[in-house]
């Protein structure tokens, strides 16, 4: 089994970028476990050795390395676990992992029917309002939250029709997904923000900073920028979108390998009606003027590979702003936290640095 679990990591989630990889190597240590590779070694061990892990058992101790991971497969009462945790998503697991690093998970009541899933950990300064690509959950932001907890305070949230929040409206619009945000941000102590987002979470970010320019102390901005030609864009990005393996190809720098798993979860996620709803009419006659009036310092982040907001984009919408700078990332691509998340966060804190933050 431990040979089998070493070729399948090493080939089949690193692409055999590590050939040295043996049953001592430290997985989460070195980051080859991110929430996107989880989700594929949870469904592979199901699959393969009918292990469904339980959600107790996902823990730092049990994934520290391949050895550990083998022993408690071994160790698994198959049948009678499989059945109780049945009805346990893929999510909710992920979600324990992360509870097992001390990051804590909430589910708050936002106002009007709305109820926020964050995940959060405490440090020091401004709160760190992490908002993800649509269609990401918050665990998306694991890495960034693991790498900050202890120096900064920080809080990763799930939209409105994804991950574990919870509303009657199924179709959020982007304006409703930023009037979702705001309530939850009403219901927060710390009132002095930095807004961290992903692409689609850009557009709601940048609403909040021109509204609040008074407790938002900078925005970051990541796979984002001036999108010029909003319809052709917009078509292109919607043809990627029914084809989940030539999605991968234009976000990743290093593509995940489509396995079953993967394509059930991306067909999951691209098939909400949220996914289609935030880019109405109105959302894509605001994204080319989603910069305007925007005060707050700004950082870009770029990945040099990122075909679907290519960097030069990102450096066209900083020209428009009288503070914003534009970092560029080598060998990464559309969501760069998950790709170079030692990288993102050095940026980012550099930055705020450099702001006096």
């Amino acid at each position: 089994m431990i040979e089998e679990l070493i070729d399948f990591i090493n080939n089949e989630l690193l692409e055999g970028a590590a050939p040295d990889l043996d049953q001592h190597t430290p997985l989460l240590e070195l980051g080859i476990l991110n929430s996107l590779s989880m989700v594929r070694l949870l469904a592979h061990v199901d699959q393969r050795y009918g292990a469904k892990i339980p959600e107790h058992d996902i823990t730092p101790v049990h994934f520290e390395n391949i050895e550990t991971l083998a022993a408690l497969i071994n160790t698994l009462s198959a049948k009678d676990e499989m059945q109780a945790e049945q009805s346990v998503s893929e999510l909710e697991r992920l979600v324990k992992l992360q509870e097992s690093y001390g990051i804590q998970s909430e589910l708050v009541d936002a106002g009007e029917g709305f109820k926020q899933h964050v995940l959060r950990v405490k440090g020091d300064g401004p709160l760190w309002i992490l908002l993800p690509a649509l269609g990401n959950p918050s665990t998306s932001w694991s890495s960034t939250l693991r790498s900050v907890q202890g120096r900064h305070n920080a809080v990763a949230l799930d939209l409105a029709g994804f991950g574990l929040s919870q509303s009657a409206n199924e179709a959020p619009s982007y304006v409703d997904h930023v009037e979702f945000t705001l309530q939850y941000l009403a219901t927060l102590e710390e009132q002095e923000w930095v807004l961290v987002a992903n692409s689609a979470g850009s557009m709601i970010a940048t609403e909040i900073a021109r509204r609040f320019p008074e407790k938002v102390k900078a925005l970051v901005c990541s796979g984002f920028g001036l999108v010029e030609d909003v319809e052709n864009w917009w078509g292109d990005l919607k043809k990627m979108s029914s084809n989940p393996e030539q999605f991968l190809a234009a976000a990743y720098y290093h593509p995940p390998k489509m396995t079953p798993a993967l394509e059930s979860l991306l067909d999951d996620v691209l098939s909400r009606p949220a996914y289609h709803s935030f880019l109405d009419d109105y959302a894509r006659q605001s994204i080319a003027k989603t910069f305007d009036g925007v005060m707050v310092p700004t950082l870009f982040v770029a990945g040099n590979h990122d075909q679907i907001i290519p960097p030069e984009w990102s450096e066209k919408a900083a020209e428009l702003l009288d503070n914003a700078s534009v970092t560029r990332l080598s060998r990464c691509g559309h969501f760069s936290a998950s790709e170079r998340p030692e990288e993102f966060v050095w940026v980012v804190e550099d930055f705020l640095n450099r702001e006096a933050m």
